[in-house]
């Protein structure tokens, strides 16, 4: 018998000995394998071992080598396991096979097989070698292409953040060590710098006195401090902080809101309230004070008329009268002012409201000398209004009219009207102007000119016109004034007209 006769009649029981020799001390991956699965592959590694020593055919060893690579590096199996593997195969057969040759037969046989075992040992090392570093090379590759998708995706992901961030209308800051990292460009604007500028100023230098505070503030808090401009003015922040990482390393974050119009809110809030406390008062007092000149009135028109005055005393008893009246005009403002207004509108022709109004004060635009001239426009519709609120509108403007030509040696008092009709609509404008020739004023005047209690007048109290603008904004209109020095004021009052309303 020879070494091939003999591999062929012991095939069976040398691949049943690889199998159970394998599945006892390799390790835990071959004890874990199917038997069948191990049992068929030692059988194709036999028969690949056969080829190589009786036939010189390396081909079936080859794509056994190729088969048992891909297997091992899927499953992750080492190189020694498999070396090991072909190992015992060499142990076994060295068993065997004194059983069968002696001697010379012997030694040659074992030689075979040794050389089969070493060839295919050397081979597979190196097969599974270069797969390896294949696999490796592949992988570092994947590896490197993950990384760079991810740096680029963490890249695009901070600068999302970053365009949210300078997106926001809020300062927004990130402080280590008391000293600013990162700021938005909303930040910069507020402190009047450039947001490059302010990385590495500390934080008590930006946000007055408060760097103690900042080492003790708790997560989350809010709290009011001054922020400083470069200009060295300061202005009322909120700050809200957070600890966070930046950079891998622990960080305060910190959103500044400008609340300067909040704080000047509740000044105004407190301000009205105030104003709202002493409007109360002031309308006690207006009732008594002008049922009492109510009183002096009536009874200095009884004195006028059952006394024989002399020419100096009756008057004395004129500027009484007259004084008692300015005296009303200034209860009258400041009880109209202290109420709230409501209106009652209903259908009225505005220049018969007009021409009212004007007749009231003839006498005193007589006793002033003042040109009187009125252009009102035959089509002016009637118009929905509050007949009492637009006696005082009428009534104030010709008094300030009147007042402001009082030194003027050119007294003229123009008042006009004008109706504008929407084109194709059923809709207009009418515009009334009251136009003096007298003083005029200034253009911070002009700016405070309805601002309760400002007034130009010696003896004005500076409601009169506030309470022109508030029946005219009741009323859905405006109104405006343009004014030169020396050469007169134009007051411009425009009321909607809505032909369906009526």
């Amino acid at each position: 018998m020879n070494l091939c006769e003999f591999l062929r009649e012991k095939r069976s029981e040398i691949i049943d000995d690889w199998v159970l020799q394998l599945s006892r001390t390799i390790s835990d991956r071959y004890r874990e394998r199917n038997l069948s699965e191990l049992h068929q592959t030692v059988a194709r590694a036999y028969d690949g071992n056969y080829s190589v020593i009786c036939n010189h055919d390396w081909q079936p060893i080859e794509e056994f080598i190729v088969f048992i690579t891909r297997m091992r590096l899927d499953r992750g199996f080492s190189l020694s396991e498999v070396q090991k593997a072909f190992g015992i195969f060499r142990i076994i057969m060295i068993n065997h096979l004194p059983l069968v040759f002696q001697g010379e037969e012997l030694c040659n046989a074992l030689l075979s097989v040794n050389n089969s075992v070493d060839v295919t040992i050397n081979r597979f090392s190196e097969y599974f070698q270069g797969k390896h570093e294949e696999e490796m090379q592949g992988f570092l590759e994947s590896l490197e292409e993950k990384v760079e998708k991810r740096t680029e995706q963490l890249s695009n992901s901070e600068n999302r953040y970053r365009t949210l961030i300078e997106d926001i209308s809020d300062g927004y800051f990130v402080c280590r060590d008391h000293r600013l990292i990162f700021a938005n460009r909303a930040l910069g604007k507020m402190l009047g710098r450039e947001p490059e500028t302010l990385v590495g100023e500390s934080y008590g230098s930006l946000f007055a006195g408060t760097e103690d505070q900042l080492s003790s503030v708790s997560n989350h808090e809010v709290y009011e401090t001054e922020a400083v401009k470069v200009n060295g003015t300061k202005f009322p922040v909120e700050i809200k902080i957070n600890w966070v990482r930046y950079n891998g390393l622990a960080a305060q974050a910190g959103v500044c809101r400008d609340i300067t119009e909040r704080m000047e809110s509740v000044r105004k809030e407190l301000e009205h309230e105030r104003l709202a406390v002493i409007g109360r008062i002031a309308t006690v007092f207006a009732h008594e004070i002008r049922n009492s000149l109510s009183s002096i009135k009536v009874n200095v028109r009884i004195l006028q008329r059952k006394l024989d005055l002399a020419e100096n005393d009756t008057r004395r008893m004129e500027i009484i009268l007259r004084d008692i009246d300015k005296l009303d005009k200034l209860l009258q403002d400041t009880l109209f002012f202290s109420r709230p207004l409501e209106i009652s509108p209903h259908w009225y022709d505005v220049n018969d409201l007009i021409n009212k109004a004007i007749r009231r004060f003839d006498d005193l635009l007589a006793a002033a000398g003042i040109l009187m001239q009125v252009e009102l426009d035959e089509a002016v519709p009637e118009l929905k209004v509050d007949s009492n609120s637009m006696d005082i509108v009428f009534d104030n403007l010709i008094t300030n009219a009147i007042e402001a030509l009082h030194e003027s040696p050119d007294k003229r008092l123009t008042i006009s009207t004008r109706f504008r009709l929407n084109t194709g609509a059923d809709n207009g404008m009418i515009e009334i102007a009251v136009v003096d020739s007298g003083c005029g004023m200034r253009e911070d005047e002009l700016e405070q000119i309805f601002q309760p209690f400002f007034t130009t007048r010696k003896n004005g109290i500076g409601l009169g016109l506030s309470n022109v603008a508030r029946v005219i904004e009741q009323h859905g209109g405006s109104i405006g004034v343009e004014s030169k020095i020396n050469r007169g004021t134009i007051f411009r009052v425009v009321l909607p007209w809505q032909k369906e309303l009526k």
